[in-house]
């Protein structure tokens, strides 16, 4: 039976693969270790269904196959797979080797998902050990010579007269890994109990006893595995030629390391579980024979023996009963899990504390005149973007947080708070939410500048608090990738894939609550003081946290509604306008700005309680039912549950979208869309640019706004649903549809900005241009050198130019010399702008980064851009004014 655990093994770390669970994902290893444990599990006796069960099986998992993203996808397709093959007239035995292993497989990896999803829940929630749990490993590593000391969520471990701290975890002790083999375990000995103890009465007993045996080889192995990573971790250690902390702990979040350790698991698990069948006599049939009958093949006796193991015949009449049950019943614990009540729009009146901050402020306007930190790293570009769909206001340092003052919103924001608020504030706040209002909190990394102190003097009232630390991506730390679930709460049901930039994160403590954003592959470090910013080293280092965190809580308290978010980056300026970024912020909002009568406990409670108390009679009497038909194959039931989850799924997304639409505009920006379909240039994922060598084109893009629209990137039929579209430098084939839909866009009346560049390798742009009969040349683009001079009308001032492409067709509105080198053309009811010297706005040309103060020329080169920005593309001029308080918007 060493096999069936090296498999369970082998799926367990295929987990941490599937999901980076610890560090970046590779789809490839993890389909390697699936496919490797299939062909393990191939000898497993697995009962065969009748043909209308396996049928009918098969077709209740394809809308769960269809629903769910990779790897969570393989579970229900190897099912449905495996349940095919099994009926298929093949003439060789492999494929019904295979359809075995599919089956056990699935059935394995669908208990560690259930499990891993627990755990990744419970850690997120606190990954220290509990005091009694970290003495204990700290005596573990006593043992072994090292004198260890606990001190909190550390483990103090003296070596060499120097001290080092590693983190006492759940993830040290019990990582992922082992939870998700303890769980495939004990699928597999349900499966062997199942298969060989039929009728015998005692199952039930003896499968609890092989359960307890197992945990016990779990609790056997935790302190085993704990003890190897730290020793492992010490010895490199102490190898390393390094005068201060090496960065040598990258083995705590080393999957293929994880994987290994398994294989100890593994092995213990075979010596102490033994062999499930070797309690039967060699060859002992179990009652039941036919045509119906799987003849697989099934371990028996003390030494491994074959013996045939046979299943009985599905009994005939209420087969339907015991799959409608358990469907039923899952599906009603799905939706009570799954659904979020959203409730009623408000009026939309959103508050902007500016009060006890001074960072990320929205007063100072994102436009053309202030640059550096203040013009970028600030919030007024999101401000704007709000105020599209919400009727904005600011409560400025001046003004009092108190009752009168707080009723005049229905949502208040508090972010990056810089100083602390006073009790009074603070208590006027909780009433504010207890009795109805909604809040929004933002904080930062590392208690940079305090703000976290001062945001949890608020956030305690309400059952959580921001962590001082900072969480990396394993392996590539500043990309963390998220993408919301398939049934994702309402608040994030909107955000396309995204990017974090580093964040801190959130415990939720005792409070109820969803972790709407949750992300695993990450590790934490606590703030480094001496640094200006807090901000420590992207270092693996022994004291680091690492698994699964919540960066995105939401709770309810009283009659309202509170939102806690830990990565304030992604709304300032130069991030707002990234994928995802601005529809988290919008997303949050409108969530906030809803209210619900299941928003108190006592009514979430009235309805939950019965629902649960449902979905549990009905699972009891579907499992109740199963057992009292003999022959109905398990496989039928998971299908089933499988089946009732889907339709869950489905219902819940549909309500939530339902109940929380994209809010209208009511006072609509110029939206701006950079295609990336045929263009694939470098952009900013974050705060810094793509492309090392300054070849992007990030602060292009960041820039459009500042003569008031805003941006998106878009791909396909997304190009298409802005007032512009800009294309910079494609490189991509261009397809005759996409040609056609751009000819139509401009036609009905929108904006296109091309630009070009003798510099790029394969340009598109002519494919792009002959439909509007213009033309870009790049042939002898270095005689192109010399003033750009533009259009007296444009008032866009000269510039030297070293090289262009040359432009022809319509009405040249910058030259050199005598060559057009940019040109406009009405086309329809819209407008067509191409350019032919797009490398003077990429980013080294506009000085790599955004945070220094631009040097004169590369002033000038601004100056240049939103001349041509004005004349192509639609804005809205910004009025001198940009400053509004709660008083002022009141008065209007």
């Amino acid at each position: 039976m060493i096999r069936s655990w090296i498999a369970i093994a082998l799926l367990a770390g295929s987990w941490l693969f599937g999901l980076g669970y610890y560090q970046p994902a590779s789809i490839a290893a993890w389909g390697a270790l699936v496919l490797a444990a299939v062909i393990l599990l191939g000898d497993l006796p697995i009962p065969r269904l009748a043909r209308r069960q396996g049928i009918l099986a098969a077709i209740l998992l394809l809308p769960a196959v269809w629903l769910v993203p990779l790897p969570y996808k393989s579970i229900p397709l190897m099912l449905a797979i495996g349940l095919v093959l099994v009926h298929a007239p093949l003439p060789r035995r492999w494929p019904q080797w295979l359809a075995r292993g599919g089956i056990a497989s699935a059935a394995i990896l669908l208990a560690q998902s259930l499990a891993l999803e627990g755990y990744a829940m419970l850690t997120a929630r606190a990954h220290e050990l509990p005091s009694l749990l970290a003495h204990a490993l700290a005596g573990v590593t006593r043992s072994l010579g090292v004198e260890t000391a606990v001190d909190g969520s550390w483990l103090v471990l003296r070596s060499l007269e120097q001290t080092h701290r590693v983190g006492a975890t759940w993830d040290l002790l019990l990582d992922a890994g082992s939870v998700c083999f303890l769980a495939g375990g004990w699928v597999l000995l349900a499966l062997m109990r199942r298969a060989y103890d039929q009728g015998t009465g005692n199952r039930f007993r003896a499968g609890s006893f092989d359960l307890l045996r197992l945990a016990a080889v779990g609790a056997m192995w935790a302190p085993l595995r704990a003890a190897v990573l730290i020793g492992l971790w010490l010895q490199r250690s102490l190898r390393a030629d390094s005068l201060g902390e090496v960065n040598v702990a990258d083995v705590f979040v080393n999957a293929w390391l994880h994987l290994l350790l398994l294989a100890g698991l593994a092995w213990l698990a075979s010596r102490v579980l033994g062999r499930c069948a070797a309690r039967l006599p060699q060859g002992e049939r179990v009652a039941g024979s036919g045509p119906d009958v799987d003849s697989d093949l099934g371990e028996a006796g003390p030494r491994g023996a074959p013996g045939r193991c046979e299943f009985p015949r599905p009994a005939r009449g209420g087969m339907a009963t015991a799959p409608l049950l358990i469907a039923a019943g899952i599906g009603v614990a799905a939706f009570v899990w799954h659904w979020d009540p959203v409730g009623q729009p408000q009026a939309g009146r959103i508050m902007i504390v500016e009060r006890h901050s001074t960072w990320e402020p929205t007063t100072t306007p994102y436009g053309t005149q202030v640059y550096g930190e203040a013009g970028s790293y600030n919030y007024a570009a999101a401000y704007d973007y709000c105020g599209q769909y919400f009727q904005m206001a600011r409560l400025l340092e001046t003004e009092a947080i108190d009752d009168g003052t707080l009723a005049q919103c229905d949502v208040l924001v508090i972010k990056t708070p810089t100083s602390r608020y006073a009790e009074d504030e603070i208590a006027a706040v909780v009433r504010f939410v207890e009795r109805g209002g909604a809040l929004l909190m933002i904080g930062d990394h590392t208690n940079v500048f305090n703000m976290n102190t001062s945001l949890n003097d608020v956030a305690r009232h309400f059952g959580f608090t921001f962590r001082n630390d900072l969480l990396f991506r394993v392996g590539t730390p500043y990309e963390q990738k998220y993408r919301p679930p398939v049934v994702a709460s309402p608040v994030v049901q909107h955000v396309p894939p995204m990017n974090f930039a580093v964040s801190c994160s959130i415990d939720p403590g005792r409070s109820s609550g969803r972790m709407v954003i949750r992300n695993a592959g990450l590790f934490s470090l606590p703030p480094a003081y001496h640094e200006m910013n807090y901000h420590p080293q992207a270092e693996y280092r022994p004291h680091m946290h690492f698994g699964a965190w919540c960066q995105l809580w939401a709770t309810r308290y009283g009659q309202g509604r509170v939102l806690a978010f830990a990565d304030s980056t992604l709304f300032s300026n130069f991030c707002v306008f990234q994928p995802g970024k601005a529809e988290l912020l919008r997303g949050m909002l409108a969530w906030l700005n809803h209210r619900s009568v299941w928003d108190r406990r006592t009514a979430r409670l009235a309805i939950v309680l019965p629902l649960g108390l449902l979905s549990a009679l009905l699972l009891v009497g579907g499992v109740w039912h199963w057992h009292g038909r003999q022959g109905l194959g398990w496989t039928l039931l998971v299908a089933a549950g499988y089946a009732g989850w889907a339709v869950a799924a489905v219902a819940v997304i549909a309500e939530h979208r339902r109940a929380l639409p994209v809010p209208p505009i009511r006072d609509a920006l110029p939206h701006v869309v950079l295609d990336r379909t045929v263009s694939q240039v470098p952009l900013f994922t974050g705060a810094f640019a793509d492309d090392k060598d300054g070849l992007g084109y990030g602060l292009f893009e960041q820039w459009i706004p500042r003569i008031g629209n805003r941006t998106s990137r878009g791909n396909g039929p997304q190009v298409f649903e802005g007032d512009a579209i800009v294309i910079v430098c494609p490189t991509r084939s261009v397809t005759p549809e996409y040609q056609q839909r751009l000819v139509e866009f401009v036609a009905a009346g929108g904006s296109l900005l091309v630009l070009d560049s003798p510099d790029v390798m394969g340009s598109t742009a002519n494919s792009i241009l002959w439909p509007f009969g213009l033309a870009s040349t790049a042939a002898g683009a270095e005689q192109n050198a010399g003033q750009l001079t533009w259009a007296e009308t444009l008032q866009i001032p000269t510039t030297p130019l070293l090289a262009s492409c040359r432009i022809d067709g319509g009405e040249a509105i910058a030259v050199i010399g005598e060559t057009p080198v940019a040109i406009q053309i009405r086309y329809g009811r819209g407008l067509v702008t191409v350019i032919g010297f797009g490398s003077l706005f990429n980013d080294a040309a506009m000085g790599t980064h955004w945070l220094p103060e631009p040097e004169p020329d590369t002033l000038l080169r601004y100056e240049v851009l939103y001349g041509l920005l004005r004349a192509a593309l639609p804005h809205k001029l910004r009025t001198a004014q940009t400053s509004q308080s709660l008083t002022d918007a009141s008065d209007d």
